[in-house]
C-alpha cells in the first residue's frame, strides 16, 4: 500500500530523515479502518447505491461480430446470488504465442471450438409411424463448409442404438421399439440436438486483437473443461465468466478473484466506481468456507447463527418457529438483531465498553481528614 507523500514528508520532519518508514506505514494502515468501523454496512451501502444507477436490461448487440453479455443491475444478482446458471455464460480463450499471431490458425481454432448440432445440418424430415422410421434431408453445402461427412453424421446417430442407413442426401434412422408417434418424436428431438462436433455448450466464437497485435477468442457459452484441454490454448490466462465453473477448475481463490473483477467491471461498464476494498469484503464473505455462497436465504444470510438476523432477512415467521422448536439462541452479536430488540448496536462507541474504577470509602475519608487540615 503506498503512502501518500505528504504524510511522508510531514514523518521525517519530526523524526529525521533517516527514521524508519515501516513505523510510519504501520500507523498509516491502522489508520485507515477507525476501530468499531461498521465496514459490512458500510460495503453493502456503497455497492447498493451504486447499483440503483445501473441499467436493468442485457446488453444486445444484433447484427454486430460481438458477443452479447448480460450487464448492469442483473449481472450483479447472479454474482452474488452465486447462480449455478448464468444467463449469459462467456469465456476469454488467449492462445500460445505460436498461435495468437496467425489469423489463418485462429479462425482454425475458432472454428473448431463452435459446437455443431444436427439441426444445424438437416434441411427438413418426416416421420413414418407404419415403417417406424424418420427421414431426414441433409443439406450437403453446410456439411462440406463444416468439414463434415455423411458418414460422420450416421455414425453419432448409430450411438442412441438405432439402425441408421444412408442414401444419397438422406439419412434414414429406425426404431423398431417405436409403436407411436410420441415415441418417434421423442427420438427426432434427440437426434436434433446430438451435438456431431466442436466443444460442447460453445454457440459462437469472436476473433478479437489486442493493443500488442495478439489475437484471442471470445465465445459465446462456456466449457472450461474441454477447452483447457486444447493444445493450442494457453491455460494460465483463460478464463469464464461462470464463478462457479472457475471453483471447480481452477480453486477458490480464482473464484474470489473472478467475483471482484466480474463486479468491478460490472459497475465501471457503466462509469460507476466503488472502492475495491469493498467488493473485496463481500468477495471474501461469499468464498470464506471454501465454497462459492450466495447472499440469500440459502447463502450467508439463511446461515447467520443469529435467529433474529435471519428473521430480519426473510421469511421470519419461519426462522422464529423453528428457532422456538430448536430451543435456539441469540447473543445479539449482530446489527439487524440489535435493532430489532431496540439495544445499542455493537459498532462504533457501541463496541466497547467503558469502566470506571472509583476510589474506596477509606480514601474518602483519608481525603477529607487532609482537607480538614
Amino acid at each position: 500500500m503506498e503512502i501518500p507523500e505528504k504524510y511522508v514528508k510531514a514523518f521525517r520532519e519530526k523524526h529525521g530523515e533517516n527514521a524508519e518508514i515501516s513505523t510510519l506505514k504501520q500507523i498509516y494502515e491502522r489508520s485507515l479502518i477507525t476501530p468499531g468501523e461498521d465496514v459490512g454496512v458500510i460495503a453493502a451501502q456503497s455497492i447498493g447505491e451504486a447499483s440503483t444507477q445501473l441499467t436493468l436490461r442485457t446488453k444486445h448487440a444484433a447484427g454486430l461480430t460481438v458477443i452479447n453479455t448480460t450487464a448492469g443491475l442483473p449481472r450483479l444478482v447472479e454474482i452474488f446470488d452465486a447462480k449455478k446458471e448464468i444467463s449469459t455464460p462467456a469465456m476469454d480463450i488467449y492462445l500460445k504465442p505460436e498461435y495468437d499471431r496467425s489469423r489463418q490458425k485462429v479462425t482454425d481454432i475458432a472454428n473448431r471450438l463452435i459446437e455443431i448440432k444436427a439441426k444445424d445440418l438437416i434441411s427438413s424430415y418426416n416421420l413414418s409411424l407404419r415403417k417406424k422410421e424418420i427421414n431426414f434431408l441433409i443439406d450437403r453445402d453446410t456439411l462440406k463448409a463444416y468439414g463434415l461427412t455423411m458418414r460422420d453424421l450416421s455414425s453419432k446417430f448409430s450411438k442412441l442404438k438405432v439402425s441408421v442407413k444412408v442414401e444419397a442426401d438422406t439419412i434414414i434412422v429406425t426404431d423398431k421399439t417405436a409403436d407411436n408417434v410420441k415415441k418417434l418424436i421423442k427420438l427426432r428431438n434427440k437426434l436434433n440436438d446430438l451435438s456431431i462436433s466442436g466443444v460442447p455448450n460453445i454457440s459462437r466464437a469472436v476473433i478479437n486483437e489486442d493493443r500488442e497485435g495478439s489475437l484471442w477468442i471470445k465465445t459465446s457459452g462456456t466449457n472450461l473443461t474441454e477447452v483447457l484441454k486444447m493444445d493450442e490454448v494457453d491455460q494460465s490466462r483463460t478464463v469464464s465468466n461462470d464463478i462457479i465453473e472457475v471453483s471447480k477448475i481452477f480453486g477458490i481463490e480464482a473464484a474470489r478473484n473472478l467475483i471482484v473483477e466480474e463486479v468491478y467491471n460490472t459497475l465501471q461498464n457503466v462509469g460507476l466506481t466503488v472502492d475495491l476494498r469493498h467488493i473485496f469484503l463481500i468477495a471474501d464473505a461469499m468464498c470464506i468456507d471454501g465454497t462459492v455462497k450466495g447472499i440469500g436465504r440459502y447463502g450467508l444470510s439463511g446461515e447467520t447463527e443469529s435467529v433474529f438476523a435471519r428473521a430480519a432477512f426473510e421469511i421470519p415467521l419461519k426462522h422464529l418457529v423453528e428457532a422456538s422448536l430448536y430451543h435456539e439462541t441469540d447473543e445479539f452479536k449482530y446489527v439487524a438483531n440489535n435493532v430489532m430488540s431496540n439495544q445499542v448496536i455493537p459498532i462504533g462507541t457501541g463496541s466497547v465498553e467503558l469502566v470506571v474504577k472509583g476510589r474506596g470509602s477509606e480514601s474518602k475519608n483519608e481525603d477529607a481528614g487532609e482537607n480538614k487540615e
